[in-house]
This record gives structure tokens, C-alpha cells and sequence, in this order.
């Protein structure tokens, strides 16, 4: 029951920090395909396609800076045991290293179409609930990427990261590539 408030708690803090008091101008909601290789005493490589997470940005106005929530949910029951629920929570903050807006005869509007590099600090809770072994663990990281639009309202995202889990004391290297689209 512990871990399953402390996921409650992760994820309601995450929701909180991610949502600022103004109005935003843009979103970017996305799916990312993930392949994370694990260092340390023991080593795991884990592969989730198509899709191991939705994540939401929040473009700052004004800034090259986006707030991005993301979640992963798997469930896994068998038959005469408990039903497991993996998830895996993470806050990030990207910051674009070429501007994310353009000039239009409208103004400043947004363009998905080119490529735009970016750092992502961010900070995540992993875990497993449902379990008499039921554990969960914090880890920070940054990561590296790009987004290459496609459309304008479309853009592939490949990003490569580095994460450090506090609980297990290891290394994680990271590979994303994901799809994006942009309301209007």
C-alpha cells in the first residue's frame, strides 16, 4: 500500500510542477518507442515498441523552454498470481537549442516542420505495484535529441540519454525515437 501511495504522491507532484498558472500557447503530445540499457552489478537491457510512453510539452511562451510530463503503464497478470502494474513516471524540461518559433505574417507562430536540437534534463520514479515485493526507484538524467519535422503538425524525435538510478546505484543509457504531433 506504501508504494502505491508514493505513486499517487510521484504522480500528482509531476502533474502540479508541469502545469504552470498561464495559459499555454502550444502543446506537443508524443509517443516514444524506448530501448534502455542498464549498467552496474547487474546489467538489463529493456526494448518497448512501438510505443513504452505518452509524454505531453507545454511550450513556455516567450522561451525555448517546453515542460514535459511522460508516463509508461504495463500491467502483466498470470494466472494464480498477482496482477503487476510496472510504471514509469518522468519530468522533463527541455530546453531547444534553436528557436522553436518563427515569424509569420500572423506574428510569432510555431513551426514544426524544422529540425531543432534540444537538452532534456529530467528527473523520473520507476516501479512496480501490486506485489508483496512491490518497489520503486528515483533516477535523474539528461538526454540529448532532436526534433525533425515532417509535416507541420508532425515530427519524428530521436533522442539518446543518460540517467542515474539512486536506489540501485546504476548507470542507464538510453535511446528514444518517438512521433509528435502538434494541435492547432
Amino acid at each position: 500500500m506504501r508504494i502505491t501511495s508514493s505513486f499517487v504522491a510521484a504522480l500528482a507532484s509531476m502533474l502540479a510542477l508541469a502545469t504552470p498558472a498561464h495559459a499555454q500557447t502550444r502543446v506537443e503530445l508524443g509517443v516514444d518507442a524506448a530501448a534502455v540499457f542498464g549498467l552496474g552489478d547487474q546489467s538489463s537491457v529493456n526494448i518497448t515498441f512501438p510505443a513504452s510512453r505518452f509524454r505531453v510539452g507545454f511550450f513556455q511562451p516567450g522561451s525555448r523552454v517546453s515542460i514535459e510530463p511522460s508516463l509508461g503503464l504495463a500491467y502483466n497478470k498470470t494466472e494464480g498470481a498477482d496482477g503487476l502494474l510496472f510504471y514509469d513516471l518522468e519530468l522533463g524540461a527541455l530546453y531547444h537549442l534553436s528557436p522553436i518559433l518563427v515569424a509569420t505574417s500572423a506574428g510569432r507562430d510555431f513551426e514544426a516542420s524544422a529540425v531543432s536540437p534540444y537538452i532534456r534534463p529530467f528527473l523520473g520514479v520507476t516501479g512496480i505495484t501490486g506485489s508483496d515485493n512491490g518497489d520503486s526507484e528515483f533516477s535523474a538524467g539528461v538526454g540529448l535529441g532532436t526534433r525533425l519535422g515532417w509535416r507541420t503538425d508532425l515530427a519524428f524525435r530521436l533522442e539518446a540519454n543518460l540517467g542515474y538510478g539512486f536506489d540501485n546505484k546504476a548507470a542507464r543509457i538510453g535511446l528514444l525515437a518517438g512521433l509528435s504531433f502538434f494541435p492547432r
